[in-house]
């Protein structure tokens, strides 16, 4: 019996050892109990940046001119001469209509003209002889004025038979063919000049100061990276009361025709000088409830450090306030460290 109640006194006095264990300091733990390694990160130093302040805008791109080619008068398409796609001059003929019948016309005219001529002569000849009246003179001298007007508008419509291309240009697909017959309006095809081009956007209205016509602008193709730069041409004096917004044409040469109209574009306009200011990688900003925070590195260990941010741009944003020239900004791993921790760090690279 006594070994018995020695026993459970041992186990009573072994519990209460190892609830009364003073606590010590713990290493955090990883898998298996090991203790937790460094968050690897990477590390630049601040440095002052030379920066244009900008804004970025969707706009497109439209040719500098651009008709609809149609007949003025109706009748048959005797012939189309352009290659569609190809280029023509200003003056060109794009397509002949049949013009048998004012051509008849025209003949017609000029005999009776030639009779009229010949009676308005006799006239003459009779007045001076005292063998007529003035007023049969002036009659005879009308019909001539009459046929001679006759004539000038079936050579105007004659004329209107050629259908000519109004300016230099590209022309577009054919939408009719040789032996169809058009009314005024009816469309044959379109002729565009992208010589230069246009790039219309529209700019919201808070930034309307800062428009100019003759400043440069910046501009690229929908899926082509490539920076291009055009000059604004015209800046709308009113303001969209539905958008809020002005609206702008910049040109651009386009020598080798490389922009092609109605692509849409994406437009960088300036807003500012450039000035020296602190630019960041968009990877080091962390989301932070109260706003955005980056990590600085200080002694081994990531600090955290509330910023206040200024224009973003597809790599970097502005750092108006929270770091200085300088510091030494944790890059890559900034999403993954925790405030205060330790980290291994080692230099960025782009």
């Amino acid at each position: 019996m006594k070994r018995i109640i020695a026993i459970v006194f041992a186990i009573l006095v072994l519990g209460l050892i190892i609830i009364f264990k003073p606590a010590g300091k713990t290493s955090p733990k990883g898998i298996g109990g090991a203790a937790k390694a460094p968050i690897a990160v990477t590390f630049a130093i601040v440095r002052d940046t030379v920066f244009t302040r900008s804004i970025i805008v969707t706009g497109n791109l439209a040719p500098h001119d651009m008709v609809r080619i149609a007949p003025e008068i109706a009748g048959r398409i005797n012939s189309i001469s352009f290659t569609e796609g190809s280029r023509v001059a200003q003056g060109q003929v794009i397509a002949k209509l049949d013009d048998s019948e004012l051509q008849a016309q025209l003949s017609k005219l000029k005999a009776l003209l030639a009779l009229a001529e010949t009676n308005a002569k006799r006239e003459q000849s009779l007045l001076l002889g005292g063998a007529t009246s003035q007023e049969l003179f002036e009659r005879a001298e009308n019909t001539v004025t009459t046929i001679l007007a006759d004539i000038a508008v079936v050579k105007a419509a004659i004329s209107k038979t050629s259908i000519r291309a109004p300016f230099s240009g590209t022309i577009g697909m054919k939408q009719l063919s040789k032996g169809s017959y058009v009314s005024p309006g009816s469309v044959i095809t379109e002729l565009v000049n992208t010589k230069p081009i246009r790039i219309e956007a529209s700019i919201p209205e808070r930034h309307g100061t800062h428009l100019k016509k003759g400043m440069t602008i910046q501009f690229r193709q929908a899926g082509d990276p490539t920076m291009h730069e055009a000059i604004i041409h015209a800046v709308n004096p009113l303001i969209d009361n539905a958008t809020r917004t002005i609206g702008i044409i910049a040109l651009n040469k386009n020598l080798h025709d490389e922009f092609k109209a109605g692509s849409f574009a994406e437009i960088i306009l300036p807003l500012s000088n450039p000035e020296p200011t602190i630019l960041i990688p968009n990877e080091a900003v962390v989301p932070d409830i109260r706003g955005q925070r980056v990590f600085v590195l200080r002694n081994g260990k990531a600090i955290p450090q509330p910023i206040i941010t200024g224009v973003r741009t597809d790599a970097s944003l502005e750092i108006l306030k929270g770091i200085s020239i300088g510091d030494t900004l944790i890059i890559s791993g900034a999403s993954l460290v925790k405030p205060n921790a330790p980290v291994k760090a080692k230099p960025h690279r782009n």
